[in-house]
């Protein structure tokens, strides 16, 4: 890690091996479920033996002390987990592929990592068994880089961001004492493990000690049974996977007796859905962070401490937060400017050339262009991306604030909010609504709604209302599809 940035003293970063928190709890308890995967359970023991396997293999492939890269393609299956830990227990590098990509974004992200070795669906499993066993896993400096992770559903080249074992090591023992997720839990992530939440989310409860369970695909039927009847205390996923679990729950009369916690990323959950999630399972605590792939951890709303619905919370545990302007200087408390972070959970940046738009770092600072404030108690509130920010009549507006506001609508599910061309207005601030179940609202209720609550000129001049929602790989909305859809007069005009 970077000696200026603020480091942790615990029980992971006592670690000399990202893998080694995980190999500690298995050879606590070897026989307890580590791996639930459709109707295969893995105990630890077994996955560490195989984690050995891989580590062994992948030591092979080491060329005059530089790391190896393995790239992974195999999509939601029982060996990523193993595959995972062995290249990091090697000192190697991860490269994660999305098998959802086209051909040519996945031949780009081939062209960007370079790996040594590339491992499928088909390749992995007899790859791994021919591995040999009682292979011991060595300490690894922690600057040593040990995941590439690919930005997907983009139609360029992928821009890759590196993260090295420190600030992994640094990202468990943050979410280790603001999670407390420990050996008596059972954890759900039902989202793709290609993605920064889900493989975390399964990294996370294996370093603890947990029971992971992990779907082959998402259904989110299945989830739902799963937390009625598999004492399931920790749900890790996207707003839009846990509407459809709600959805699911609502239309079979489940109830979700054992959830602690749901730890949500990705957006904010709509004021809704915590009143839904709120009647199947009251005591559990909703933990909504902020965050990056390229940041790690920002900021946490707890559902129990009591912040504005509108905030992404308070800083997380060993970040410091500084809002900026456009020269670098510091707003005072209740000015808007750009977040810059500093832990010891950043990244390194990016792998090749980039188009130089995304992450930036200074002096151990680091931000990804995100727009927000600082309230008076401390709360965070964010109201955009500089990328993002839509200008209407000369006035600028951030749509996460319009969305925000959208959102607490008691008729609108979710909400999308970007220009569009306008001859008068430059752009003409548009949405794109989901309607909350057979509940509707006027052009005019919706822009009263937004006027009562922000400045009237971020009330949308254009509302559409659309039935389906496209996602990306990772759950999240396709907000550039949703534009293009509404732009093209692909959607019912809300009048």
């Amino acid at each position: 890690m970077a000696p200026d940035r603020p480091s942790f003293v615990g029980s992971h970063t006592g670690a000399d091996n990202l893998a080694r928190p995980f190999a500690l709890a298995a050879g606590r308890a070897p026989g307890h479920p580590a791996l639930v995967f459709g109707d295969e359970v893995v105990s630890y023991g077994t996955l560490l033996d195989q984690v050995r396997r891989v580590g062994a293999g992948v030591s092979a492939v080491r060329r005059d002390g530089v790391p190896p890269r393995v790239a992974l393609g195999l999509g939601n299956r029982a060996e990523l987990p193993v595959l995972f830990f062995g290249i990091v227990a090697a000192g190697g590098i991860v490269g994660l592929l999305d098998p959802k990509w086209s051909a040519g974004q996945i031949a780009a992200a081939i062209d960007t990592f370079r790996p040594d070795l590339h491992l499928t669906a088909e390749t992995a499993p007899a790859w791994i068994a021919a591995q040999p066993a009682g292979w011991t896993i060595p300490a690894v400096d922690p600057e040593t880089p040990f995941l590439v992770g690919f930005t997907s559903g983009t139609t360029g080249r992928p821009k890759a961001f590196i993260r090295n074992q420190g600030s992994w090591l640094a990202t468990l023992e943050a979410s280790r004492l603001e999670f407390g997720i420990g050996p008596d839990d059972i954890v759900l992530v039902p989202g793709p493990l290609v993605h920064g939440l889900g493989l975390y989310g399964a990294v996370e409860g294996l370093s603890a000690g947990a029971t992971v369970r992990v779907q082959p695909k998402f259904d989110a039927t299945d989830a739902a049974v799963q937390l009625a009847e598999c004492g399931v205390t920790t749900l890790v996923l996207v707003p839009t996977m846990l509407v459809a679990i709600l959805d699911a729950a609502e239309r079979d009369g489940r109830r979700f007796p054992a959830l602690r916690r749901v730890v949500c990323s990705g957006a904010k959950l709509a004021p809704a859905v915590h009143d839904r999630l709120s009647a199947l399972c009251p005591d559990a605590a909703v933990l909504e962070y902020y965050g990056a792939s390229e940041l790690s951890f920002v900021s946490l709303r707890s559902s129990r401490e009591g912040a504005p619905a509108d905030s992404v919370g308070r800083p997380f545990h060993g970040v410091e937060l500084s809002l900026r302007d456009d020269d670098g200087n510091p707003v005072e408390r209740g000015r808007p400017g750009t977040v810059w972070v500093r832990s010891g959970m950043l990244s390194d940046g990016y792998l090749g050339t980039t188009d130089g738009a995304g992450y930036r770092e200074h002096n151990g600072w680091g931000t990804v262009g995100d727009y927000g404030w600082i309230d008076g108690e401390g709360w965070l509130r964010l109201v955009g991306r500089a990328g993002d920010m839509v200008i209407t009549g000369g006035l600028n507006v951030y749509p996460a604030e319009v969305e925000v506001a959208l959102r607490a609508h008691p008729a609108v599910a979710e909400a999308v909010v970007f220009g569009l061309p306008d001859p008068y207005w430059g752009d003409a601030l548009s949405a794109v609504v989901w309607w909350r179940g057979a509940a509707r609202a006027s052009l005019a209720e919706l822009r009263g709604w937004c006027q009562e609550r922000l400045e009237a000129y971020k009330a949308p001049r254009r509302v559409f209302a659309a039935a389906d929602m496209p996602l990306t790989g990772s759950g999240k909305i396709a907000r550039a599809d949703v534009r293009e859809r509404a732009r093209a007069g692909g959607l019912e005009v809300v009048g």
